[in-house]
């Protein structure tokens, strides 16, 4: 069983840690069907889902990656507004 927080593919949780880094995104869980849960930003556009069982991984994590990267600004730029 996977504790509260983690997913069961280190590559993923790895993804979680960056983000958690930044302070416009927030990690939920929320397990519904096969949706583990979804990562959302301050910005106000749609939350990126973090499926339970993806079919590669890794691939997964480096598309949570790349979509923490575009979102890392959020905060900077809602703090100038």
């Amino acid at each position: 069983m996977v504790g509260r927080g983690r997913h069961q593919h280190n590559e993923i949780n790895a993804a979680f840690k960056e983000a958690r880094k930044i302070a416009s995104l927030t990690v939920v869980e929320s397990h519904n069907g096969h949706c583990w849960g979804w990562i959302e930003c301050i910005c106000g556009e749609e939350p990126q889902p973090v499926w339970c069982t993806p079919r590669n991984p890794g691939n997964h994590a480096k598309r949570l990656l790349r979509w923490i990267k575009n979102h890392s600004e959020c905060a900077k730029d809602e703090e100038r507004s």
